[in-house]
């Protein structure tokens, strides 16, 4: 079995066989051994076609020795279950949790009447007047559950004081009651399948309605392809299942968002009355409104999302784990994890990490322009108005996937990543290879690259599209990244991270509605100054105590916490009882705990130390948890710390303009560097000190490995490259021709430059090939040349006499061809490889298009040199 850490998405639409087997050929001419294959476009998903289809991919995937994965659901997102919901079960719908409020004056011994019946059935607003009988019909079927009244308090927040009158509720529908004297919110509450999200879905929080999932996709696999289970079939792929509470696309599904119903099941209203008794109704209200105590709300609102994260683990999560694992799969996939999502309802899952609790891999997803270079902090314009927070998406969202793969036994250091995908025609394998680094340095190791589709070029749907029938000049060399890819993932696999500290996830702080500082603040930091670390939820504290925090085989030096308003009595007990280990607040000590007494305050306080943001660095120096350090600051060079046979570190420069030129002072004695792109090991060269030198340009990533391995070469640096050569100036007189990519090699026009200028400039809609040839003569064959090209869009691919001297995928773009040169006449051969981008300039306009992008001028531009 070859070594694959790659499987791409594979968009079937129910094409013919041929495309079908194209398709396949293609993607293994990338190196790649795996495809997950999409079903979202398949208008006969589980049916007939759907089988026939699978069948040929079969038969292609067993001659290629190629692995299937099987996105696990008709529609996206996860948890439509195939139809079944609405074709089968009906009774299966979702269950949420609403309220109608009347606000209400109090007078003493003055009796009120209030039409609850009514409050059950909330009115629709004008401008859901279409809407009217379709939905007034199914709200006949909610259930009135409690009537509470509770104290208003000042700027529309509640007090913390309830009187129940769920007794004063007749049979008519109708409830006479009086309140104390004061202003009063009285809550209707209420249980409702209409008005939430998509009633087709299932709900996670319910066993049987959950289950649903795993007859409608995966018991439907199991019966065509069992023999096949664990062969070719690896397993399955959840994409985004959520709570799907509301229809709205947002990122702020917190509790209290204005006009949201919440996931209800009774196995939820069972966990909640075992926490409060029968009188946990009265405790609803704060879900939905704020306090101005705060002190119920904080404790409703966590335990309220502790049950419903724990129950969407229980009862959809593990149990599609199980059941893979018994039939000798895998189950793969994520969540969304967007600014707060992973904390959230909604488009979320309530917990990051329990909501992969039952997969076999972790996962997080880069698409949409989340990650940009040059720009680590930055609000995103990408995804539409969602927008996004750049510095979650930059130094968090890899990490916190790359974590849970790092502490759950069941992941096995696994971390798969979900990546290009709508990023546009305009991304290409220059800026594919800059996210791809970024994940790896982060300790993602399995990748689901999107896309593969094989609908008619250009198929608008989340672009890029890494064959596109053929129409994609760049896909040779995506096909070198894509090995690229699989070697540096080889590389980073079956060993374990090498974390210096931790930082506890925020997720519960998140819950409960105090202020808080985002735990990407404290990643920042940390990744700026080099510093490892792993994000660890309170999960895996319990019962944890000691010198150090040890989990899963993993040790940390210290633990930061984020500043939050509010802790859970689970971590104010982790932190009484933790011993010695190190444990720091970030921004401030916390000021209340759930359930807790001033003297449990008291003793977090003096267990645990306090620094804020810029103190960090000089915390973990005191503590002798440096082990790596640059010897000069540069906050853009992330790195990460891996160990198998061997220490290995990897850096990567994430500045889109500034070189780093400095040594690197590392806890081994010897080390190797090692070449991914043309996989090989070269020597280091040290400083006195014995620490190595290190220069990387922007963008350029390495391994430094502590390893015995057999080195071709002194490792050069771009700038030594060129140290002693003269350059010698070819910028003009290129031949230029352009080629169409499904025509390649032939072209379809040539002109003569006398002086490079763009392509674009004449040819603003031109996206392929760009072939530029030229002669220089040479009076002897040198010991040593450089082709350096001073500004390419944005891929390079050399030939020297004839001869393949290699891509140049990234800047700087030089390239040693001195081994082909002769004396006289040599003959020179650049193309240029640019993405589809300005091809789309002559095409329709998308019906969604996420950004608006600059697009850089093409081809080969600026001073061509070579160094002799």
């Amino acid at each position: 079995m070859r070594n694959n850490h790659i499987l791409p998405f594979l968009w079937m639409r129910g094409e013919s066989e041929e495309i079908l087997r194209e398709e396949m050929q293609k993607i293994d001419e990338c190196g790649i051994g795996a495809v997950c294959l999409e079903a979202r476009p398949h208008e006969e998903f589980c049916k007939e076609g759907w089988w026939h289809d699978v069948d040929i991919i079969m038969d292609e995937a067993r001659k290629r020795d190629m692995k299937i994965w099987i996105l696990d659901d008709k529609h996206f997102p996860t948890g439509y279950a195939n139809g079944l919901i609405d074709e089968k079960y009906p009774e299966r719908k979702k269950w949420y949790i609403n309220r109608s409020v009347a606000n209400i004056t109090g007078y003493p011994n003055r009796k009120m009447t209030l039409n609850v019946g009514r409050m059950v059935k909330p009115a629709i607003g004008y401008w859901e007047i279409e809407g009217f009988f379709a939905k007034m019909g199914p709200r006949m079927g909610n259930r009135f559950m409690a009537m509470v009244a509770v104290r208003m308090g000042e700027g529309g927040k509640l007090c913390e004081e309830m009187i129940d009158l769920t007794d004063t509720v007749k049979e008519d529908g109708f409830a006479t009651f009086t309140l104390p004297a004061g202003n009063w919110s009285v809550y209707v509450l209420f249980r409702t399948q209409t008005d939430g999200g998509n009633e087709s879905y299932i709900n996670m929080i319910d066993k049987v309605s959950a289950a649903t999932q795993i007859e409608g996709v995966y018991e439907s696999h199991w019966n065509h392809y069992k023999e096949e289970f664990g062969k070719t079939i690896l397993g399955f792929f959840s994409d985004e299942p959520q709570f799907g509470n509301i229809m709205e696309v947002c990122y702020d599904a917190k509790l209290g968002k204005a006009k949201m119903p919440l996931p209800w099941s009774d196995e939820l209203e069972d966990i909640l009355k075992g926490i409060y008794g029968d009188e946990y109704v009265k405790y609803l209200p704060f879900l939905f409104q704020e306090s101005a105590g705060k002190t119920l709300q904080h404790q409703i609102r966590y335990d309220y999302m502790n049950a419903v994260s724990r129950l969407y683990q229980k009862n959809f999560c593990e149990p599609i784990g199980q059941w893979c694992q018994d039939h000798g799969v895998e189950y793969i996939g994520h969540v969304v994890e967007d600014n707060g999502c992973h904390s959230r309802l909604g488009m979320g899952a309530a917990h990051f990490f329990r909501a992969i609790a039952g997969q076999h891999m972790a996962g997080v997803d880069i698409i949409g322009e989340q990650v940009v270079l040059g720009a680590p902090a930055q609000k995103r314009q990408g995804l539409g108005e969602l927008g996004g927070d750049g510095e979650f998406h930059h130094y968090t969202l890899a990490k916190l996937g790359a974590s849970a793969g790092h502490l759950d036994p069941k992941k096995k250091n696994r971390t798969l990543c979900e990546l290009f995908g709508a990023y546009g025609w305009n991304f290409g394998v220059r800026d594919m290879k800059y996210v791809l680094d970024h994940l790896l340095v982060r300790g993602i190791n399995e990748l689901v690259p999107h896309a593969f589709s094989m609908k008619d070029y250009p198929d608008e749907d989340c672009p890029p599209h890494f064959y596109a029938r053929g129409n994609n000049g760049q896909f040779p060399a995506f096909a070198k990244l894509m090995k690229y890819a699989n070697r540096m993932c080889e590389t980073l696999s079956g060993g374990v991270h090498v974390p210096d500290v931790a930082v506890l996830y925020d997720g519960e702080a998140d819950w409960v509605g105090g202020n808080m500082m985002p735990m990407q603040k404290v990643d920042r930091v940390l990744m700026e100054n080099q510093i490892e670390f792993d994000i660890v939820p309170v999960d895996y504290l319990k019962g944890l105590t000691g010198d150090k925090l040890v989990i899963n085989g993993l040790e940390f030096g210290a633990l930061f916490i984020p500043y939050t308003e509010v802790i859970s009595a689970e971590l104010c007990e982790f932190l009484k009882n933790k011993g010695n280990m190190a444990v720091y607040f970030v921004g401030g000590y916390p000021e209340s705990v759930i359930r807790g007494t001033q003297e449990d305050l008291e003793a977090v306080k003096a267990a645990c130390g306090c620094v804020e943001l810029a103190e960090i660095p000089a915390a973990v120096e005191a503590k002798g948890l440096r082990p790596v350090k640059l010897s000069d600051a540069f906050s853009q060079i992330t790195y990460y710390h891996y160990q198998k046979d061997a220490e290995i570190f990897m850096f990567q420069n994430e500045s889109a303009n500034d070189t780093f030129r400095g040594s690197v002072k590392l806890p081994v004695d010897k080390v190797v560097y090692y070449n991914g792109l043309k996989d090989r090991y070269e020597e280091p060269v040290y400083t006195a000190d014995g620490e190595v030198i290190l220069e990387l340009a922007p963008i350029e990533s390495v391994i430094l490995m502590a390893a015995d391995k057999e080195c071709t070469a002194v490792h050069t640096s771009f700038t030594d490259q060129l140290a002693g050569l003269a350059a010698r100036d070819i910028s003009a007189n290129w031949k230029v021709s352009l080629i169409n990519p499904k025509e390649y090699p032939v072209s379809f026009e040539t002109m003569e430059m006398p002086e490079l200028v763009e392509v674009s400039e004449s040819h603003p809609t031109f996206s392929g090939i760009i072939r530029y040839e030229k002669s220089v003569t040479l009076d002897a064959v040198p010991a040593k040349a450089i082709l350096k090209l001073e500004q390419v869009y944005e891929v390079a691919h050399v030939f020297v006499n004839g001869e393949d001297a290699g891509y140049i995928l990234t800047p700087p773009y030089q390239i040693e061809i001195g081994s082909y040169l002769k004396t006289g006449e040599n003959e020179i051969k650049v193309e240029v490889l640019t993405t589809p981008a300005r091809d789309q300039l002559i095409r329709d306009i998308p019906p969604f298009d996420f950004s608006y992008e600059a697009m850089e001028a093409t081809g080969m531009v600026g001073a061509i040199e070579l160094y002799l």
